[in-house]
């Protein structure tokens, strides 16, 4: 009479890592600033990255003048879109007029160019979608950053922005400077089915300054001043909390009046409703010191940890595998699995997520886990299962982006090649 085996599993310990991970569409970043007519090669840019940053900021003044953009300087443009590529790097994108602070004398005077310069543009950054994460701004304003400009008004923004969806055909995130520069575009009666659809978040270089974080929001509640109007710092929070489930937001932090009256749990917790995605590395350093002086209390894994390495450790998403089960069936095991986001956002690009079986001899076979991690919420847990057969061998966790099929790393422990290591099946 044939023998029936019996399995049973044996789960890995999962334990959670404090370690930086360098996973892509988030963390630090650089900026990096570019010249029309000016002319640096691959090597000299790819030798001034950052070399554990996944982000960079590239800044690329055009020529105010003339009525177009001209094919050189386009093609220029687009070997510097490709070096930075080819070296591994997310593109956050800024297309100035003005790197002085000096947007109202160094923008054009007329709108019509402004339009026809961005409509080449958003061109450009349409075949080169893939090459791009997120395009910050509408061109115009001091360094690009949405003030002092003559073309802010709500027509203005409303027709830049749509010059941007159609040349990228939404491939590409946007995002603005303020979250009431957001709803200057997009109408308030809309605004639930624009936040989900339109691919459009914030970038905020006044982080943590001032109350106002330096005017991104106002004095004034919600109710008093209308929809295009800017709210309460806790209105415009909410705001933010909701819109950033959809689409990143990221910016610089800023030396200023809040930046040594509050504990290290309160900025993460304000890091947090922002569902921040990244950080310049190198603005400002003032308030790095302070956060480097800071410790994380609480009693887990991250006690102790300063408060400049915790925060880079929580920018965007941070993904835990925090059990695993495996139960018997008589043809089939039922694998199940809990996630846990405990970073600032969400991951906003599509990635697979991957079962590894691997038998006796070292073969292996791998299976893809149906799930949509851009809905994984920072703070939140999901629950999933998988049909398995039912056989001896081990079984590994990875996951990659869909893009370029780039490692996305588990906050546990890992294992070989990134694999993380759930368990084996023995059968006796």
């Amino acid at each position: 009479m044939k023998r029936m085996h019996r399995w049973r599993f044996e789960p890995f310990e999962l334990i959670e890592s404090a370690e930086e991970l360098y996973n892509p569409g988030r963390g630090w970043y650089q900026i990096h600033t570019f010249e029309t007519g000016t002319c640096r090669t691959p090597e000299e840019m790819r030798s001034s990255l950052h070399e554990t940053d996944s982000l960079v900021l590239l800044l690329i003044r055009i020529p105010a003048s003339g009525d177009f953009i001209k094919r050189e300087e386009l093609d220029w443009i687009r070997s510097i879109l490709k070096t930075f590529f080819e070296a591994g790097k997310d593109i956050l994108l800024r297309f100035v007029y003005d790197l002085e602070g000096k947007g109202l004398e160094n923008e054009p005077d007329c709108f019509a160019i402004v339009e026809g310069h961005f409509q080449q543009l958003a061109k450009l950054m349409g075949a080169k979608a893939q090459h791009i994460f997120v395009y910050q701004g509408i061109l115009v304003g001091s360094w690009g950053e949405m003030h002092t400009s003559r073309y802010l008004s709500s027509r203005y923004m409303c027709r830049l922005a749509s010059i941007f969806r159609e040349g990228t055909e939404g491939r590409i995130y946007h995002s603005v400077r303020k979250p009431v520069q957001w709803r200057q575009i997009f109408d308030r009666e809309e605004w639930e089915r624009a936040a989900k659809t339109a691919k459009t978040g914030l970038y905020n270089d006044g982080i943590l300054a001032s109350e106002t974080d330096l005017g991104t929001f106002g004095y004034q509640p919600r109710e008093e001043t209308g929809w295009e109007q800017p709210w309460l710092p806790q209105e415009e929070l909410d705001f933010e909390e909701h819109l950033c489930r959809y689409a990143p937001q990221g910016g610089e932090v800023v030396y200023g009046e809040m930046t040594e009256k509050m504990s290290l749990e309160q900025i993460a917790g304000r890091l947090s409703r922002m569902n921040l995605s990244y950080l310049n590395r190198d603005h400002d350093k003032r308030v790095f010191e302070i956060w480097r002086k800071l410790k994380w209390q609480k009693e887990d894994v991250w006690q102790g940890m300063n408060g400049f390495d915790y925060i880079g450790r929580h920018l965007g998403y941070r993904f835990v595998v925090r059990k695993v089960l495996l139960k018997p069936g008589k043809k089939e095991m039922k694998l199940q699995l809990e996630i846990e986001n405990i970073g600032f956002a969400r991951m906003y690009e599509e990635a697979e997520l991957l079962l590894e079986y691997e038998d006796l001899d070292g073969n292996t076979e791998i299976q893809k886990i149906e799930t949509d991690v851009r809905n994984w919420n920072p703070g939140g847990r999901v629950c999933l299962s998988q049909n398995l057969i039912s056989r001896e061998g081990k079984y590994f966790l990875s996951m990659r982006r869909c893009l370029d099929s780039r490692a996305v790393y588990f906050a546990n422990r890992q294992g070989e090649k990134g694999r993380l290591l759930l368990g084996k099946v023995i059968l006796y």
